[in-house]
């Protein structure tokens, strides 16, 4: 019998190392997973006035009594008395000396901002257009799906649009003294992830953080269930800072996302942390203050959960749903997020943010 030869037998190795490549690839490869597409021509900021529930701009109080709420989640009224010595029906934030005009404490919600997670880096569906060109893979977002959740990850790029809606359809609600430190009056991109280096870095975000290294313990990952609940009947628990209800853990704040659970639940945890790395950067103001801080808008460095609430608006918009119209931070996706992903075409989301302003109106 003719041994093999030399020729042969390093084919016959060549075969056996590509078939153990070819077999580790098969098992090692997401399971599940599909590439989202940057739809484009989505005209969201066309459509905003017909998919924006304008009834989210309730519960509205004055003087520390709602007069209007429409199925609404409740909301504690604004009270007085600002820089004034009157009682906390009145207020004064205009005052000569020791006298001050005398006002009305007034609470509302304003839409204020867009928010967008997508997958693909400069894909903006609120603008309908895709920026990326032939670098669409540079720095793209991914997603698992894994049979044991606990393996999944995903990663989103986030956009917030600055978005005036009010001012934008010409009512001049700067005379209820809206946003005490300045009327926006035009659409403005504010941040992109795609240009900050601690979005796509765990570890760099500490920079901003350094308060992630202690809280990342069983006792501080266990208080969040109590944040998870409040968001479920009401607000979410501004003290529990590092929690974001039933969306996950607020640390790190960057868009990577572990034991994620499809598309929706970590796109919304990032736009949670977006705004919390907003308010450490001092460029998200304390806007629902009462008492004496009624009539200023001041920075915090964390972010105050309770003053927000969001509607979907992309790709299947929240509208015609029972009250409440519009969610607060955490809620969880049993109660808004059912059957509102459209598979490859509708993976990435953009969400109208509202935020809740109290001020004294003259």
């Amino acid at each position: 019998m003719n041994k093999p030869s030399k020729r042969r037998i390093q084919h016959m190795l060549l075969l056996v190392c590509l078939s153990c490549v070819l077999i580790s690839v098969a098992t090692l490869w997401p399971s599940g997973s599909a590439e989202a597409v940057c739809t484009t021509g989505t005209n969201v900021l066309a459509n905003s006035l017909a998919t924006t529930c304008w009834e989210c701009m309730f519960p509205i109080s004055l003087s520390g009594v709602t007069v209007f709420n429409l199925g609404e989640d409740f909301t504690e009224p604004a009270i007085g008395p600002g820089h004034a010595p009157f009682p906390p029906q009145l207020c004064g934030c205009v005052c000569l000396g020791p006298i001050c005009i005398p006002g009305l404490p007034l609470g509302i919600w304003e839409p204020k901002n867009l928010v967008e997670a997508v997958h693909d880096p400069l894909c903006f569906p609120t603008l309908g257009v895709s920026l990326a060109g032939g670098f669409s893979y540079i720095g793209r977002g991914m997603a698992t799906t894994q049979m044991d959740s606990e393996l999944n990850y995903a990663f989103f790029h986030v956009h917030y649009f600055v978005f005036p809606l009010w001012a934008i359809v010409g009512i001049g609600m700067d005379i209820l003294c809206l946003n005490p430190t300045g009327i926006a009056d035009e659409i403005d991109l504010a941040y992109a992830s795609e240009i900050d280096p601690l979005w796509d870095d765990d570890l760099i975000s500490l920079i901003l953080f350094p308060e992630a290294l202690v809280l990342a313990n069983p006792v501080a990952l266990a208080a969040c269930a109590a944040d998870s609940v409040a968001a479920a009947v009401g607000f979410p628990i501004d003290p529990l800072f590092w929690c974001a209800g039933s969306f996950g853990f607020m640390y790190p704040p960057t868009g990577h996302v572990s034991g994620a659970d499809g598309d929706l639940k970590p796109a919304a945890l990032s736009m949670t942390r977006l705004l919390a790395k907003l308010a450490r950067a001092g460029t998200e103001f304390w806007t629902s203050a009462n008492g004496p801080l009624l009539c200023e808008d001041i920075p915090t460095a964390l972010i105050v959960k309770s003053q927000y609430k969001f509607q979907l608006l992309w790709p299947i918009p929240n509208t015609g749903l029972p009250p409440p119209c519009c969610q607060p931070l955490g809620r969880t996706l049993m109660m808004w997020g059912l059957g509102k992903i459209v598979p490859a075409v509708g993976e990435d989301f953009v969400w109208l943010l509202w935020k809740r302003q109290n001020c004294c109106m003259l």
